[in-house]
């Protein structure tokens, strides 16, 4: 089995109105695998040897009513391989849970904020999620700019061991998606990415 690391930050605006994933793989098209997110609800981000399960599991069991925490508890209990996973997950209460199973590829790490949580793993060095936290705390920005600033001081700082090659953002509010794109595959999906949101906010 090929490993690719990857790395994801999930965010709250200030005003709890928007929610958001971003990531960066050194796999393709990790758009369609890793982050997932639904207005109203919550945001996910489900990685390592990913199963797409938390993500279409984790949303519903958030909007029956469960914490991120008592649904990333249910989940875990029906995953005879979770030792494998590397999860957050946050709702638009603030609440969030993060979990990174003892097998996932070295180097991880994981780094739980005031609003936001970043997780990595197979990284060129566990600084990569700590660059990633930094950029966003000190983000004077709009919402979107913040989370693409947390991945691109990912990358800068080595990122995926073997380097990226398909980045995505997702973010939504009470009511709809705001914000979906993705980049599944380029040498340099993350400055690529940034270029297209900066287009769409100037």
């Amino acid at each position: 089995m090929n490993t690719f690391g990857t790395f994801s930050i999930l965010a709250i605006s200030k005003d709890c109105k928007l929610l958001g994933v971003a990531v960066a793989s050194g796999s393709t098209a990790v758009g369609s695998r890793v982050p997932h997110a639904k207005p109203g609800v919550g945001v996910i981000a489900t990685q390592a040897y990913t199963n797409v399960v938390y993500g279409v599991e984790g949303l519903k069991l958030l909007s029956d009513g469960l914490s991120p925490e008592d649904a990333l508890k249910r989940l875990l209990a029906n995953d005879c391989q979770k030792d494998l996973r590397q999860v957050a997950i946050m709702d638009f209460a603030g609440r969030k849970t993060v979990f990174t199973g003892n097998a996932t590829p070295e180097k991880r790490g994981e780094i739980v904020g005031e609003n936001f949580i970043v997780i990595g793993n197979f990284l060129r060095s566990e600084k990569v999620v700590e660059c990633m936290a930094k950029a966003f705390e000190e983000s004077n920005e709009n919402f979107a700019s913040g989370l693409m600033a947390a991945l691109k001081a990912g990358s800068e700082k080595g990122g995926d061991m073997r380097g990226e090659r398909s980045a995505a953002i997702i973010i939504v509010s009470l009511t709809k998606t705001e914000l979906k794109l993705k980049i599944d595959e380029s040498e340099y999906p993350v400055q690529k990415l940034s270029k297209i949101i900066e287009k769409r906010l100037s």
